[in-house]
């Protein structure tokens, strides 16, 4: 360390990175409006386009170049969930989180299936989005959205406990192996 009155040198300024560029996919005109305000106050964010549907956002995603697509699921037309799979296929990089209302287990494995980075419920806390939007290269699940993801695997790892110890005779009261001495 440092000798008693001596202090740290200075360190060199980190080089400033360019803003996470952002696109908004959400059929209702006031939320994106708000979400607009909210996000571009967060330093290091900026939103470059948005849409009101799926279809749109697949065609300007080319030309806007995004680094995240905050896509909502629940549009009318092509929904997010397509609209997520399209854009993924596309190969521009663009990390899609899902952000929504109502999050449905379903949804979210389906979403994460077609490649979306993330899911973000409409609800919960502003962190969780802010947050999801500049983890780069890392997958983000609200508080919600983990808890499923958990309780699924859970429910799969218990299935796949159930179906061995049946197979090999242990706990069907068929003559296997007794838990008790």
């Amino acid at each position: 360390m440092f000798a008693a009155g001596h202090t740290r040198p200075p360190r060199a300024p980190r080089p400033s990175r360019a803003p996470i560029r952002l696109m908004l996919v959400d059929d209702h005109v006031v939320f994106r409006a708000g979400l607009r305000a909210l996000l571009e106050k967060q330093p290091g964010l900026a939103v470059v386009e948005e849409a009101g549907r799926g279809d749109e956002a697949v065609a300007r995603v080319r030309a806007a170049r995004p680094d995240v697509v905050l896509m909502d699921l629940a549009m009318p037309g092509q929904g997010g969930l397509e609209a997520t799979r399209r854009i993924v296929a596309l190969g521009t990089g663009a990390r899609v989180l899902v952000l929504t209302g109502l999050p449905q287990e379903q949804q979210l494995l389906d979403v994460l299936e077609a490649g979306a980075h993330g899911f973000v419920d409409k609800a919960g806390p502003v962190e969780d989005l802010t947050r999801a939007t500049v983890m780069r290269g890392r997958r983000f699940l609200g508080a919600d959205a983990a808890r499923m993801v958990v309780l699924q695997r859970y429910l799969r790892e218990r299935q796949v406990a159930d179906v061995s110890r049946k197979r090999w005779g242990k706990g069907d009261g068929g003559g296997g192996e007794s838990a008790h001495p």
